[in-house]
């Protein structure tokens, strides 16, 4: 390369590469700036990084391929100054990098870019021989600059990095890698300044003279330190970068090849007008031919590169409409989250649903999520969202994140409600959705949504129907159990009178057996009357209820009992609590929780017996709590205490607890059952407040 006209083309090739994939970069990050609206302004000012290092680069394109020195002095003037902004740039982002660190304060902004502005006059008055400073074109100010501002900067880089290498997804937090490509970079531009200064490489591509060793050896180290520094930003970029640097680059490459093409024809044709015909040819070609071929390129490295097809999206699609609602909420998410999976060649997904339950596909570890997606999780915002938003989130949250390898987040959002989240994993090469990804994954989420939802609704419905189906049957054993009830109950009262009659005769040799006789057809007899209860219609009088003075009247009565049985009472009852109720039919709840707490502790020999009975004024309702501390019952039993003809008691008729939550929903009220904290049964009602129904 003696030829110095040849040598500044090749020059000039060798600084446009970086000058193109820092501009690629800038402009992806320019993108997510304008369609996500970040609140950090970290990717401002990586934004601000990446053009100036583009336009540093695109300077240096001009400076070797100027002919007149004057003209590459100006551009050397220029390409000093954005490098001393560019150096305080780098820094302050050094500063906002790592989500944990604490932003710059004014102070040291002021001070930073300060110096910056001074260093950036003294440069361009230096370039353009206003000022006299010692050395001929690198100089010692410069030197002194250059050193200081790029070893703070891979300090601070440093220091603020975690170990480890780099995790896919765009601008994470900063690792050992980055702090090795950072210093390998920062030693190339130590080591192309050393060259410039020892071997004169800058004053003698200013005179745009030939080649030599020095120069060579700078303009590979000036361009090879871009491309190095370049590397931890690219690679957490890397899809958009790479798609975005080789479809420029070969449209660049196809439009100077067409024209310099045409131009040997053009100057074979002496007529002037066919000579202009040409040159419209050559626009048209560029037109017609490479602008079509931007999206066919772009597709080619998708399906080559990414292993994505075009196709992708509408096989998703097609399978979301065939799932069926009948699968269940859990099942369907299990399928359209394998889909997704597939068409994005993911690593790993989950979903979290909005219950607590998670549906997991691939490599996915939900530890490191245990504990801050519960809390945090509402913190989230309404729409898909990649690593870059995460530095919106709460800090323990975006460590999770990060801990998880989670690159994105979809929240699946119906029409009804927030379903939950997806969350996805994925490689270095994959990170980068496009704006077609992004637009294909909000609809996929939406249309997820719809199927939930109808799932859902079918679980309802059918549900539903079990119930009316459940209540029909409980409705016919309940005629069946009235009448049976009536049949028994004429013949079992005469064996009771005359049972009775036996009973009081102490002379009897058979008194004890008649005493059993006489227990047996009361126990008889009551069983008759729960049955009758269940089976008929109640009427309610509902009416103001003071819970507290009503278990204390109910407590009063069974104080014998808990003599006899060495039951320690533990009451909380606080005056006020009113409810709206049918006083007797809410005695009857109350005095059948009592006994069956009395059953239970009575049942078991060892132990304190002890029994809790609460009323409190909370969330907008009455309530009111029994507890006891008897042997509980399994837990496998205790979704079904409430069924009617259910019972954990040898004698029980299973009929108590029925017709206790018959009762309060009749009252507007619910009543639920759990096991203590320690050992017995709870049992918690809730009943409207006699005060809000008067509203």
């Amino acid at each position: 390369m003696s030829d110095p006209a040849t040598f500044r083309l090749v020059g000039a090739a060798v600084y446009f590469v970086p000058a193109l994939l820092w501009a690629v970069f800038a402009q992806s990050i320019w993108g997510f700036l304008h369609k996500r609206k970040p609140r950090s302004h970290a990717f401002v000012v990586l934004f601000i990084v990446g053009g100036l290092v583009a336009l540093h680069y695109a300077l240096w394109v001009l400076i070797v391929l100027a002919r007149s020195r004057a003209a590459a002095v100006v551009l050397l003037a220029a390409s000093d100054a954005g490098t001393a902004v560019l150096l305080a740039v780098g820094r302050h982002f050094a500063r906002l990098w790592p989500v944990r660190a604490d932003p710059p304060r004014p102070a040291w902004l002021g001070v930073n870019y300060g110096v910056a502005a001074l260093a950036a006059a003294v440069f361009v008055l230096a370039d353009l021989g206003t000022l006299a400073l010692p050395g001929p074109v690198s100089f010692v100010p410069f030197t002194i600059y250059l050193l200081t501002m790029g070893a703070l900067t891979v300090w601070d880089v440093q220091r603020l990095a975690r170990c480890g290498a780099w995790q896919p997804g765009r601008l994470d937090e900063t690792n050992s890698a980055d702090v090795i490509a950072i210093g390998l970079g920062f030693v190339a531009v130590v080591a192309a300044h050393a060259v410039s200064s020892l071997g004169g490489a800058t004053e003698r591509l200013l005179a745009g003279g030939a080649a030599s060793s020095a120069v060579v050896a700078f303009v590979l180290l000036h361009a090879g330190a871009g491309l190095v520094l370049a590397v931890p930003f690219v690679v957490r970029d890397l899809a958009d970068t790479l798609r975005g640097f080789v479809i420029t680059a070969v449209m660049i490459a196809g439009t100077a090849g067409l024209v310099l093409g045409l131009r040997p024809l053009g100057e074979r044709v002496a007529d002037a007008e066919l000579r202009r015909l040409l040159d419209l040819g050559a626009v048209l070609g560029v037109v017609l031919v490479l602008v079509p071929a931007r999206g066919w390129l772009s597709a080619a490295i998708d399906r080559v590169v990414f292993r994505r097809s075009r196709r992708r999206w509408a096989e998703v699609h097609v399978l979301l409409h065939t799932l069926s609602p009948e699968l269940g909420v859990v099942e369907c998410c299990r399928r359209a989250l394998a889909e997704l999976a597939r068409a994005l060649q993911l690593r790993g997904a989950a979903f979290l649903l909005a219950d607590g339950e998670a549906v997991t596909h691939g490599a996915f570890a939900l530890a490191p999520l245990a504990a801050a997606w519960p809390r945090w999780a509402g913190a989230l915002p309404p729409h898909a969202f990649g690593k870059s938003r995460f530095r919106d989130l709460p800090l323990p949250l975006i460590e999770a994140l990060i801990e998880a390898d989670v690159v994105a987040i979809v929240p699946v959002v119906s029409p009804r409600r927030l379903w939950g989240h997806v969350l996805v994993r994925t490689d270095l090469l994959r990170a980068s959705f496009s704006d077609e990804d992004d637009q294909a994954i909000d609809a996929i989420a939406d249309q997820l949504g719809l199927v939930l939802d109808a799932a859902e609704l079918l679980a309802r419905t059918v549900a539903v129907e079990r119930s009316l189906a459940h209540a029909e049957k409980l409705a016919a054993i309940g005629e069946l159990a009235a009448r049976i009830a009536h049949e028994i109950r004429n013949p079992v009262t005469a064996a009771r009178s005359l049972a009775q009659q036996l009973a009081r005769e102490p002379a009897s040799p058979f008194a004890a057996e008649h005493r059993l006789i006489l227990s047996e057809l009361e126990r008889v007899e009551r069983q008759v009357a729960a049955l009758l209860r269940f089976a008929r219609r109640e009427d309610f009088r509902f009416e103001p209820v003071d819970l507290s003075e009503l278990a204390r009247a109910t407590l009063e009565a069974f104080r014998a009992r808990f003599e006899a049985g060495g039951v320690t009472l533990e009451l909380e009852l606080p005056d006020g609590v009113t409810a709206r109720a049918d006083r007797e039919k809410l005695r009857q709840v109350l005095v059948n929780l009592l006994e069956n707490a009395l059953d239970a502790m009575t049942a078991e020999a060892a132990g304190p017996r002890t029994l809790s009975v609460a009323v409190a004024n909370g969330h907008g309702a009455a309530a009111l709590e029994v507890r006891d501390s008897g042997p509980g019952v399994p837990a496998d039993a205790l979704p079904h205490l409430f069924e009617p003809f259910f019972s954990t008691k040898p004698s029980g008729t299973g009929l108590g607890l029925a017709i206790a939550r018959r009762t309060i929903e009749a009252h507007g009220g619910r009543i639920a059952v759990r096991a203590g904290s320690g050992r017995g049964l709870a049992v918690s009602v809730e009943l409207p407040l006699a005060e809000e129904r008067a509203r």
